[in-house]
């Protein structure tokens, strides 16, 4: 399943870690999503570097910059959540611009999850 291998990293704020291997994950990603119709939920997080009072909205900036970047590849915005979760999933100790843990994963969303 492609969502449970791929993440979208970022090394500062909202700048991709890598933006030529960022838009390969995200042009891969996109026939998926068209041809499946599926809900999917764009989860944003941080490393623990700056705080809470930061790293909440910065995790939900994170999200939504990829829900638009899809959008604008031609995925419906209606199939797409962005939600912050900030540093809630560690994947690392590491901190800094090389941290795994400045990503965006993807999730399933349940049936009937986000209301139009």
């Amino acid at each position: 399943n492609w969502t449970r291998s791929h993440a979208i990293f970022f090394s500062s704020d909202t700048d991709y870690r890598d933006s030529p291997a960022a838009a390969k994950a995200l042009d891969a990603l996109v026939p998926l999503l068209k041809g499946a119709q599926h809900t999917i939920r764009i989860i944003g997080y941080t490393d623990e570097a700056g705080g809470q009072n930061r790293n909440v909205p910065l995790a939900q900036d994170r999200a939504e910059k990829v829900r638009q970047d899809l959008i604008s590849r031609g995925v419906s915005a209606s199939l797409l959540h962005a939600v912050g979760r900030a540093d809630a999933r560690d994947l690392s100790s590491a901190q800094g611009a090389l941290s795994p843990n400045r990503r965006v994963e993807f999730e399933l969303a349940f049936d009937g999850e986000f209301q139009p």
